[in-house]
């Protein structure tokens, strides 16, 4: 008897969040897609085997990341998809641990990734994008006839594909990750680069905000001053990009604090 007013006593309270959610405006949490708890930094330190390591295997996995199997060994692998996954966060822990906020940000990339959750939390989207863009606009804004022919294919290459899921190491629609995005941007317009963002860094005159022209390069720093993110510049402060996993192709403003420019050279 106790247990089934405890189970009506369940539901009454599911059924009351619920609807409380609903009148405020929030959306219903997916309680399928509840974030396990963190299971304590000695059982996510290298070297170590257990089943909490096999679950942010499968995540990492799941994200696109080259863990062979999920076997539940904190090995090499697990290490360099950790620290791989970090870098893109704009973070520098070397993956030799998962803390807490590691673990949080994995398991909610998955989610998004799952349920294709639109997240605007870093950036304000631009929701209304125009795929043909005047090459007239571009010239008033001061580009050059040519520089504004081929900057408004970029442009209208990358909203084409607004929406886009992220993927490690992916360079076509099935899914981008930062660079390979840019890449596939420019391609059709001669434009290219070394395939990471520190290449094309490297490979870009380094210019400062007030020279940044549309179809130029946004380059994210972490701590280091080490390139993690590229984006293109399309204007008044917004940039297109491939932002994170879990998080879809979109443009945004450019919410990094820091960051860098690049010169991108049309007339070549």
């Amino acid at each position: 008897m106790l247990c089934y007013f405890g189970m009506v006593l369940k539901k009454l309270l599911v059924s009351t969040l619920a609807t409380l959610l609903i009148s405020t405006g929030y959306p219903m949490p997916s309680f399928a897609d509840e974030i396990p708890n963190y299971p304590g930094i000695e059982k996510l330190t290298r070297g170590v085997e257990n089943d909490s390591v096999k679950k942010v295997q499968k995540a990492l996995i799941k994200l696109g990341y080259p863990i062979p199997v999920a076997n539940g060994k904190y090995g090499p692998a697990t290490t360099a998809a950790i620290a791989e996954f970090y870098e893109v966060q704009g973070d520098i822990d070397d993956g030799t641990v998962l803390g807490p906020k590691g673990w949080q940000a994995i398991f909610e990339a998955v989610n998004r990734e799952e349920s294709n959750t639109p997240v605007k939390e870093e950036g304000v989207i631009e929701e209304e994008t125009v795929n043909k863009i005047n090459p007239d606009q571009l010239i008033g804004e001061g580009l050059d006839a040519e520089r504004a022919q081929k900057v408004a294919i970029v442009l209208d290459r990358a909203a084409s594909v607004k929406g886009t899921r992220y993927r490690r190491g992916g360079t076509t629609t099935n899914g981008f990750d930062c660079s390979g995005f840019v890449l596939w941007a420019m391609k059709p317009v001669g434009v290219t680069f070394g395939r990471t963002s520190r290449d094309m860094r490297r490979e870009t005159p380094k210019i400062t905000k007030d020279e940044l022209k549309v179809g130029d390069l946004v380059f994210f720093h972490n701590k280091k001053g080490t390139v993690y993110h590229v984006a293109i510049y399309a204007g008044k402060g917004k940039i297109w990009h491939a932002r994170r996993p879990g998080l879809r192709l979109a443009k945004t403003n450019i919410y990094a604090k820091r960051v860098s420019y690049g010169r991108v050279d049309y007339n070549s």
